[in-house]
C-alpha cells in the first residue's frame, strides 16, 4: 500500500521527510527545499496535522548525557477484558516516568519503556507498573537498554535524503552538567519540538534571546540530537514491526557487521542493544509485509552465522511516544 493511496503526493512526502530530518525547520526554509511556496507549505503542515498524519513532533535527546536508564517491560496478557484492557492504558499512560506505551501483536501484547536515574529505581518502577496488572499477566520479561539509535525515514522518498541517517541516543559516555533551566526547555521541547521561541520563553518567563541560545548551546553539547515527527500508521499505510534478535555464537565483528547494515537498511527507523533474554532489537517502518518479510529473510541468511531466533512483533497502536 502506497502514501498516494492516502492522499498523500510526492510534495507531501517531501514535506514529511523534511520534518523528520528536522522537525523545527521554518516553513520558508522547507519551501525551498520542495518547490513549494512558504503559504502552501504551511497549508500542507497543517492539513497533515488536522488529518492526523502528523501525530507529534518529537524532541530526539542524548539519554545518556543525562544520565537516563532506561528499560523495557513486556507483558504477554491473560484473563482480561478489552474494557479493562483500555483502563489500563490510560491510567499507566499517565506515569511520568512510562516513555513509550505500545499495544502489539505476537509474544507480546504490551511494551512499556521506562526512564529513571538510578538502578535502584528501576525494581521499583517495574514493581508498581506490574501490580496494576496483578491477575491480568501471563509472562513477563523485561530488558535494560544498554544502545540505541534512531534513523531518518528514508522510506518516505525513493532515494535516501542524508548519507548519514543515524542519531545515536544512548551509548557510553560521559554525563553533561545541565542546568534547571535547560531541563525546562528540553521538558517542554519533548511535548512539542515545534514550539516556538516566543512561546517557550513566555512559557519559562524569561527571553526569547536565553531560550534560543540555551537550545543552540545544548545541540552544540550534543544533548539535544535534533527533532522528528511521530507519524499515523494506519492513516499512511504503514506498518510497525519490532524485532527480538538473539544472538548465538557471538563474534564481535559478525555483530559490528549486523548493526552496520540496520544503519544502511532505509526501513530502519530505530535500532537497539539490550540487556535481557535477546539482545537486538532493531525496528522496521514498511508499506507490506511482504516488503518486511524480505528484510527479515535477507538478515537470517546473511546473518545465520550468528541468530539464533528472532520475535516478531506488530505494533498496532502507540499510546504514548516521547524520548524523554
Amino acid at each position: 500500500m502506497s502514501l498516494t493511496n492516502f492522499h498523500l503526493d510526492l510534495k507531501d512526502r517531501k514535506i514529511l521527510s523534511e520534518l523528520d530530518l528536522n522537525a523545527r525547520q521554518p516553513c520558508s526554509q522547507i519551501a525551498k527545499k520542495v518547490g513549494l511556496s512558504t503559504e502552501v507549505v504551511s497549508y500542507r503542515i497543517k492539513r497533515l496535522e488536522e488529518e492526523n498524519i502528523i501525530t507529534q513532533y518529537q524532541t530526539i535527546i542524548n539519554l545518556s548525557k543525562l544520565n537516563v536508564i532506561q528499560f523495557k517491560i513486556c507483558l504477554s496478557l491473560q484473563h482480561i477484558t478489552s474494557k479493562k484492557y483500555q483502563e489500563l492504558i490510560e491510567k499507566i499512560k499517565e506515569n511520568k516516568s512510562i516513555k513509550w506505551l505500545v499495544s502489539c501483536k505476537g509474544n507480546w501484547d504490551l511494551l512499556i519503556a521506562v526512564e529513571t536515574d538510578s538502578f535502584e529505581n528501576v525494581e521499583l518502577l517495574k514493581n508498581n507498573i506490574l501490580s496494576e496488572f496483578a491477575g491480568y499477566i501471563n509472562q513477563k520479561a523485561i530488558a535494560i537498554l544498554v544502545e540505541a539509535t534512531t534513523y531518518d525515514r528514508d522510506y518516505l522518498l525513493k532515494s535516501p535524503s542524508t548519507l548519514n541517517r543515524s542519531r545515536i541516543i544512548m551509548e557510553k559516555e560521559k554525563t553533561a552538567k545541565i542546568e534547571p533551566l535547560d531541563l525546562e526547555i528540553i521538558k517542554i521541547l519533548s511535548k512539542n519540538a515545534r514550539k516556538t521561541i516566543i512561546e517557550i520563553a513566555l512559557q519559562l518567563k524569561t527571553t526569547a534571546r536565553i531560550v534560543n541560545y540555551r537550545i543552540k548551546q545544548l545541540q552544540k553539547n550534543k544533548i539535544i540530537l535534533g527533532f522528528k515527527i511521530a507519524l499515523n500508521y494506519e492513516k499512511i499505510g504503514i506498518l510497525f514491526f519490532k524485532t527480538m534478535i538473539y544472538i548465538d555464537n557471538p563474534n564481535e565483528e559478525r555483530i559490528k557487521s549486523l548493526k552496520q547494515y540496520c544503519a544502511m537498511n532505509k526501513n530502519i527507523i530505530h535500532h537497539v542493544n539490550v540487556l535481557g533474554n535477546w539482545d537486538l532489537e532493531p525496528e522496521f517502518e514498511v508499506y507490506s509485509e511482504a516488503e518486511f518479510n524480505c528484510i527479515i529473510s535477507e538478515i537470517k541468511d546473511k546473518y545465520s552465522d550468528i541468530i539464533k531466533q528472532i520475535d516478531i512483533i506488530t505494533i498496532s497502536k502507540e499510546h504514548k511516544f516521547v524520548y524523554f
